[in-house]
């Protein structure tokens, strides 16, 4: 039996790049909006006084806002448009012919922060595949795609990096 990567074509993507996406301005209010969603209550976030006398000098985002300030490319679909699943597009399954014909579960993910996200800021995010792996698992094989994807703001500076891993395995 030979592999499921080889039999897929899929290990030429390695090193493919997603393309670019820059998200629109960043508002206070989505920022406000997102600390309250994820329940944190630091008022460099919804505070403008608390947050000019703070640290960065301006309401900044929690960390992970980061993904959510450019959203998702492909995202915004009618519902007639979505998958079987439900989802209009999924953060680190790449696209490539078959990808959609398989099932896939997030395998794991790692971020850095390197900056923050102030109101204003128009970030872009840069992606590519990094790997691919396959493994026999109990249901069949396995496959891994490892994605790289970097955060910048309209200066060009790294807010920052995230690396997502990806399992799909054929559907039954």
């Amino acid at each position: 039996m030979g592999s499921l990567l080889d039999e897929l074509g899929w290990k030429n993507f390695i090193g493919h790049e997603y393309p670019a996406h820059t998200g629109e301005p960043v508002l206070a209010r989505d920022i406000r909006r997102y600390a309250y969603a994820i329940d944190d209550d630091n008022p460099i976030f919804v505070d403008e006084a608390a947050a000019k006398a703070g640290r960065y000098g301006g309401i900044t985002a929690p960390l992970n806002y980061v993904s959510w300030a450019v959203g998702v490319p492909g995202a915004e679909k009618r519902t007639k448009d979505l998958g079987e699943d439900g989802l209009s597009s999924f953060v680190g399954v790449p696209d490539i012919p078959g990808a959609w014909s398989l099932g896939w579960v997030r395998g794991g993910e790692e971020i850095e922060f390197f900056k923050p996200v102030y109101v204003d800021d128009r970030v872009t995010v840069r992606g590519r595949v990094t790997g691919m792996s396959e493994k026999l698992g109990k249901s069949g094989t396995l496959i891994f795609v490892t994605s790289e994807f970097t955060y910048t703001n309209q200066k060009d500076e790294l807010l920052a990096k995230h690396i997502v891993t990806m399992i799909a395995s054929p559907r039954k």
